[in-house]
C-alpha cells in the first residue's frame, strides 16, 4: 500500500510539474494549403541568398496570418522570415519572399526537420495553427566550385547551344523567366552571370528590375546583347551599358576561338554598337575597328555587352558557341558571395572579420588605487572611527547593526557605479567596413544589443539596406522562430529577438548596401615622391580621422567634418603608388572598459575587416583614403525604447591620381597585385602569404597589375623576367598583340627583345598555368620582375 502511494504521490509531483511549462497552442486550419518551392529548381548555394515562393490555398473560411520560415545561414546562427498572408474563402495566393542564405549545418540543430510553421492573427501571440502541405523547405545543395549562368529570354530554345556549356568550363546554366526574377536583391545570390537575349527588362516590376541592378552593383555579371531596340528593351539598364547601340553594321566574326571554327556565315553578322557610353568601359574584342564585345565596372559588378544577338542565327546554331562564351564568362571574374578561393560560407567571414568583437560592451573598471581606497575606507569607518563614534554617544551595542548596514550601503553603491549603464537603458553597439563607390556603399555591418531588461526587442532598418543574419559564437537556437523573427517591408525591415534575458547579447550581422551615400573627391597629384592636392568630404559624416594608404606607407590626413575641405602636401617617399598591404597586422585582444574595446574595434576594421572588402574587390594596385566615423552609417533602431547607441565605422575609396614616374625603374612581384583565375576546371585556394596557391588539375590565368603610375603610355619596357618552379605546371605568358601565348620553359626567362608586346594598354601581364596531373596542388607563383625608364 505505500508503495502504491508513493507512486501516486509521485505521478501528482509529475503532473503538476508540467502543468506549469508552456506549450505552444496548436489547432488545426480546415481547407488551408500549404506549398513552398525554394531557390532555383530547387536547388541553392551554401552561404548565399535564395528565393522562396510560397502558395496558399484557402478551400475553408477567410484567413489572415503569419508564416515562419526557419533558416540557417550557419552552423552558429539561425532566424525565421515572416510573410504576412491574407487568404479570403475559395481563393489561391502566392507569395515570394527571399532569404539571406542557408546551410546545410543547420539541419544538426533541428532534428525534428520542421521548419514552417502559421499562425492566425500575429505571429507574436504564440497561436500556432497546423495547415495540409510539407513542413519543411525541399533543399538541394548544388556544388560550390561550378559558378551559375542565368538565362533570361523570351526564346530560351535559341539559345540551345549554350545549355549546357562544357563542362571544363565549371559553368551551370539555368533558364529563367520574368516571374523567377526576386524583388531583393539577395534572391538573385545564386548566380554569378545573368545573360539578357531579347528580354524587355521593362517588362518587370520596378522592384524586379532594381534587385538586378543591385545584384551586379553587389557583384554580379551582367551579359547584356545586342539589337535594334535595346534602348526601350533595357529601361533604366541601358545607361549603364558600356557601349550605344545606335550604329547598325555588319561585321565578320570568323576569328572567333574555338575548337569548332565559325563559317562562312560569320563572315557578315548583324552588330549594333557606338560610342563607350560612360568611364571606365573597356573593348574585349573588336572586328578590325568594329567593337564586338566591350566591358564596363558598375559597383563591384561588371556588365558586358555583345554588339551582337546571343540568339540570332548563325549563333544560335554554332556547335562552337558554348566553348566560345564559356571562355568570355571566366575572364569576368563574378564577385558574387561565396565566389572566392575555397568557396567558403562568406557569413563565416563576416562574423571573424567584423561582428565577433563588436559583442563586447564597455563596463566599468576600477583601478587598483581605488579598489585600495575604498577597502581602507570601509576597514577605517566599519573598524576604529565606528568604534570610537558609538562610544562617544555610549551606544556600542548598535554596532550589531550598523557594520552589515554599512557593507550593504558600499556594496550598493560599488554595484549601482559598475551597473548604471546597464540598469538605465538596453545598449545597442554597431560597427561596420564600407568600400565606397560612385555614390553607393557595400559592406558589412554588424549591430548587437545588450538587454537592460527581459522581453521581446525589436531592431528597425530602412528597407532593402541590411541584408543581416541573427547570430553568435554561442550555435545557432533549436527553435529559430521563437529566437529571432525578420520581417520585410516597403520602407522598413524588422527583426525581433523574442525572450531576451536580463543583461543578455543579441546580435544581427552581414552584408549592407547603401544608396546616394556620397563619396571622397580628391585631387591628387603624385611627383617625387610627394602627394598634393585636395580631399573633400561629401559623406553625410563626420569622420575622427582621415587617411591616405598606399603600399606599406599609411598618412594621417586628418579630421574631416561633412562637406570641407582637405589640403593635402605629404611626403611619401614611394617611387610609385600601390594598393595597400595587410600583411603582418593581427588584432589585438579584448579589454572590459571603454577605450580598449574602442581601439580593439577600429584595429579589427582597419585590418580584417578593410582587407576582406578589398581582396574581394576589383581593385587593380590602386591606393585608398579611408576614414573612421562615430556617426550611425546604417541606421539600427530599437522600437519603442530608448537606446543608448554607440557606432564606429570604416569608409574607404579606391583613389585614382595623377602622377609622374621618371628615370629608370624596377618593379617586383611585392609591387604587383594580381588576380588567379580557372580557366578550364580547376579549384583555387590560397594558403597564408599568398605566393603559393592550391591548385586542383586545370587551365588558370594570373595576371599581374603594375602600379597605374606606370600605364600612362610614358615608360618604355626594357626587360621582363619570370622565376619559375618548373615541373608544377607548364607555364605560358601572353603576348597581347597577337593574342597568341609564347611557353615558359626555363626556371628563369628574361624578355628583352620587345617585352612591350606583353603589357597590355592597362598595365596588366598575363601568365598562363596549366596545371597537369594529380600531384602536389601546392604551386609556387611565377615571380615577376619589370625594368624600364619612364618620362616624357
Amino acid at each position: 500500500m505505500a508503495l502504491k502511494n508513493r507512486k501516486l504521490v509521485l505521478f501528482l509531483i509529475f503532473f503538476l510539474l508540467f502543468s506549469f511549462i508552456p506549450f505552444p497552442a496548436s489547432a488545426a486550419v480546415d481547407g488551408l494549403k500549404i506549398s513552398t518551392k525554394a531557390g532555383f529548381n530547387g536547388y541553392v548555394k551554401t552561404g548565399r541568398g535564395f528565393p522562396v515562393s510560397v502558395t496558399v490555398e484557402n478551400s475553408g473560411n477567410d484567413f489572415k496570418g503569419d508564416l515562419l520560415i526557419n533558416f540557417y545561414p550557419t552552423y552558429s546562427s539561425s532566424g525565421s522570415r515572416a510573410i504576412h498572408i491574407d487568404v479570403p474563402k475559395g481563393s489561391k495566393k502566392t507569395y515570394s519572399v527571399s532569404f539571406p542564405g542557408i546551410t546545410d549545418e543547420g539541419q544538426y540543430t533541428n532534428p525534428t526537420g520542421k521548419n514552417i510553421f502559421l499562425y492566425e492573427g500575429s505571429w507574436k501571440n504564440g497561436k500556432e495553427v497546423e495547415f495540409q502541405g510539407s513542413k519543411t523547405l525541399a533543399i538541394k545543395y548544388t556544388d560550390q566550385s561550378w559558378k551559375t549562368l542565368g538565362i533570361l529570354s523570351e526564346e530560351p530554345d535559341r539559345l540551345k547551344e549554350l545549355r549546357p556549356l562544357p563542362a571544363d568550363s565549371k559553368i551551370e546554366t539555368v533558364v529563367l523567366e520574368g516571374s523567377n526574377i526576386p524583388d531583393e536583391q539577395s534572391g538573385l545570390d545564386y548566380f554569378d552571370y545573368i545573360l539578357l537575349d531579347g528580354f524587355p527588362v521593362t517588362s518587370l516590376k520596378p522592384d524586379q528590375q532594381e534587385a538586378l541592378l543591385a545584384w551586379v552593383k553587389s557583384g554580379g555579371v551582367l551579359i547584356a546583347g545586342g539589337g535594334p531596340n535595346v534602348v526601350q528593351a533595357y529601361g533604366k539598364l541601358y545607361s549603364e551599358l558600356p557601349m550605344e547601340t545606335r550604329i547598325e553594321s555588319r561585321a565578320d566574326l570568323t576569328g572567333l576561338e574555338s575548337s569548332i571554327n565559325p563559317g562562312n556565315e560569320f563572315k557578315s553578322v548583324p552588330v549594333y554598337f557606338g560610342a563607350s557610353s560612360a568611364k571606365g568601359a573597356e573593348v574585349i574584342l573588336k572586328s578590325g575597328e568594329t567593337p564586338i564585345v566591350a566591358k564596363r565596372g558598375v559597383g563591384n559588378g561588371e556588365i558586358w555587352q555583345t554588339a551582337f544577338s546571343p540568339g540570332e542565327e548563325p549563333f544560335s546554331s554554332w556547335k562552337g558557341y558554348g566553348e566560345w562564351f564559356s571562355s568570355i564568362l571566366v575572364k569576368a571574374r563574378p564577385l558574387k558571395a561565396g565566389n572566392v578561393s575555397g568557396y567558403f560560407n562568406p557569413y563565416d567571414s563576416y562574423f571573424s572579420n567584423v561582428a565577433d568583437v563588436n559583442e563586447y560592451f564597455p563596463s566599468v573598471h576600477f583601478s587598483t588605487g581605488q579598489i585600495v581606497l575604498m577597502l581602507v575606507f570601509y576597514v577605517l569607518l566599519a573598524g576604529p572611527a565606528l568604534y570610537f563614534i558609538l562610544k562617544r554617544i555610549d551606544r556600542r551595542e548598535h554596532a550589531w547593526w550598523i557594520v552589515p548596514s554599512i557593507a550593504l550601503v558600499c556594496s550598493a553603491a560599488i554595484f549601482a557605479i559598475g551597473a548604471k549603464d546597464r540598469i538605465a537603458s538596453p545598449q545597442v553597439s554597431q560597427m561596420g567596413v564600407y568600400k565606397a563607390f560612385g555614390g553607393r556603399m557595400n559592406g558589412i555591418e554588424a549591430v548587437s544589443l545588450l538587454s537592460n531588461t527581459g522581453g521581446d526587442y525589436t531592431f528597425s532598418f530602412k528597407g532593402g539596406e541590411f541584408n543581416g543574419i541573427p547570430g553568435s559564437s554561442f550555435g545557432p537556437s533549436p527553435a529559430p522562430q521563437r529566437f529571432a523573427v525578420i520581417e520585410k517591408g516597403r520602407k522598413e525591415d524588422s527583426a525581433t529577438f523574442r525572450n531576451v534575458e536580463y543583461w543578455s547579447t543579441r546580435t544581427l550581422y552581414g552584408s549592407a548596401s547603401i544608396e546616394k551615400a556620397g563619396g571622397f573627391e580628391t585631387d591628387f597629384h603624385y611627383s617625387g615622391g610627394k602627394i598634393t592636392g585636395t580631399i573633400e568630404n561629401h559623406f553625410p559624416f563626420d569622420f575622427e580621422n582621415v587617411y591616405f594608404w598606399s603600399g606599406m606607407k599609411k598618412v594621417e590626413l586628418g579630421p574631416m567634418k561633412k562637406e570641407s575641405v582637405l589640403n593635402v602636401d605629404h611626403e611619401l617617399n614611394q617611387k610609385y603608388l600601390l594598393a595597400p598591404s595587410f600583411g603582418g597586422y593581427g588584432s589585438q585582444g579584448p579589454g572590459f572598459y571603454g577605450a580598449e574595446i574602442e581601439k580593439m574595434k577600429k584595429s579589427r576594421l582597419e585590418n580584417e575587416g578593410i582587407s576582406f572588402l578589398y581582396n574581394q574587390s576589383r581593385a587593380q594596385n590602386k591606393p585608398i583614403v579611408y576614414g573612421m566615423t562615430k556617426d550611425q552609417v546604417l541606421h539600427a533602431d530599437l522600437v519603442n525604447k530608448k537606446e543608448k547607441t554607440t557606432s564606429i565605422s570604416l569608409i574607404y575609396q579606391d583613389v585614382e591620381i595623377a602622377g609622374e614616374v621618371n628615370g629608370a625603374f624596377t618593379v617586383n612581384e611585392d609591387s604587383l597585385s594580381f588576380d588567379l583565375i580557372p580557366i578550364k576546371g580547376g579549384n583555387i585556394d590560397f594558403p597564408p602569404g599568398g605566393k603559393e596557391a592550391y591548385l586542383e588539375y586545370g587551365i588558370y590565368e594570373y595576371t599581374l597589375h603594375l602600379p597605374p603610375q606606370l600605364s600612362t603610355g610614358t615608360e618604355k619596357f626594357e626587360e621582363i623576367s619570370i622565376m619559375l618552379q618548373t615541373g608544377q605546371a607548364v607555364y605560358s605568358i601572353k603576348d597581347v598583340k597577337s593574342g597568341e601565348f609564347m611557353s615558359l620553359e626555363s626556371p628563369v626567362t628574361s624578355i628583352t627583345d620587345g617585352p612591350e608586346r606583353f603589357v597590355s594598354a592597362n598595365g596588366e601581364i598575363t601568365i598562363r598555368l596549366d596545371k597537369t596531373g594529380q600531384g602536389d596542388p601546392n604551386v609556387r607563383l611565377p615571380s615577376v620582375t619589370i625594368k624600364g625608364v619612364a618620362g616624357k
